[in-house]
């Protein structure tokens, strides 16, 4: 199973195997092509500004493949510009300030994902996290499970963004990249990972891994996913190397002991959704566990057991569920949406 920048083995027997939730199949090169093929056929002109709206190392590489295309297409670049601080395509890329800092000929690299308050990742949601007024109503919406509220939100954000948007998705690999306009980008990122979800019935174990994910975040993205098929007195470790951090300035004010819960601070700040997560969390009495490179110091402030070592999350299982237990697996939890059998 993928732990970040690397795979490790799970020993288990094939008798302690519930289900193996996993993508079956991942993208080849003639494919990755054929959809570079696309963006280049939507491109108006013989320049274009290359913006990206997720930092991760997939990411990035996907855009540097895709400017080396575009190049080699006799396409100028205007522009490199990014959320983060990167490197794409051998280039330091600016800081992207908004959509008013660039022309109206642009493609939009975004990251397609699962995401605990919009449900699903894409440009449209990217663009949204940058706006705080913006994520304050949705904020409040998600806490009132309000998601017609936030569809609505999402579809009059995006109405008059007529830009390319190019999808990465990807868990334990590339999966697919999903060309469109950015006033699409939601719908056909909602559309093309429901086609991935997998039903199951509840389960009292589960072992998770988001793929290649490098912050706490991912892993709380991918246990949120899970937990809806996970009984109210169920142990899930989540398998999470957290190389970048923890992603989101909320969860480094809670291990910081700045916030200890969502209730306790007024507006929204990146992250805040991670925290009600938690809190929901410890309200149903999950047993959780992080196999991680982060602190125990950090991982005990979640309310988490810390592992090092994946025979100790299977002796840990198998310890307190006994030696004939069955475990659900799920690879690409960041990717795969789990839905409980009706």
């Amino acid at each position: 199973m993928r732990y970040g920048t690397s795979e490790v083995v799970l020993d288990i027997k094939a008798e302690n195997i519930l289900k193996y939730a996993r993508v079956a199949q991942y993208m080849g090169e003639d494919v990755v092509q054929s959809r570079f093929e696309a963006v280049d056929a939507l491109i108006d002109g013989s320049s274009i500004d290359v913006v990206l709206l997720d930092g991760s190392r997939m990411v990035v590489d996907v855009a540097s493949m895709l400017i080396a295309y575009l190049e080699g297409k006799g396409k100028s670049i205007e522009s490199i510009h990014a959320t983060s601080k990167v490197r794409v395509a051998g280039r330091e890329a600016r800081l992207f300030k908004g959509i008013d800092s660039i022309g109206s000929k642009a493609v939009l690299i975004s990251r397609a994902a699962l995401d605990p308050l919009f449900k699903y990742s894409c440009t449209a949601t990217a663009l949204m996290r940058l706006d705080g007024a913006v994520m304050h109503d949705a904020y409040r919406r998600f806490i009132s499970d309000d998601h017609s509220g936030i569809r609505d939100i999402i579809d009059s954000y995006t109405q008059d963004k007529n830009l390319i948007s190019l999808e990465v998705l990807y868990g334990d690999g590339l999966i697919d990249l999903i060309v469109c306009d950015t006033t699409r980008s939601y719908a056909e990122v909602h559309a093309r990972l429901d086609g991935l979800a997998y039903a199951t019935d509840l389960c009292r174990s589960i072992i998770a891994s988001p793929g290649h994910a490098y912050r706490l975040s991912d892993a709380l993205t991918a246990l949120w996913n899970c937990s809806t098929v996970l009984r109210d007195d169920g142990i899930i470790v989540v398998m999470a190397e957290c190389m970048d951090g923890l992603g989101a300035k909320a969860l480094q004010m809670l291990v910081e002991g700045r916030i200890r819960d969502a209730n306790t601070y007024e507006g929204y700040i990146d992250g805040l959704e991670y925290i009600h997560i938690l809190d929901v969390m410890g309200e149903r009495g999950y047993d959780i566990g992080l196999l991680t490179m982060l602190p125990d110091l950090y991982v005990k402030a979640l309310g988490f057991k810390p592992f090092r070592k994946v025979k100790d999350v299977l002796a840990y299982i198998l310890g307190k569920m006994g030696q004939r237990h069955k475990v659900m697996i799920v690879s690409d939890a960041l990717t795969i949406p789990m839905k409980r059998v009706p």
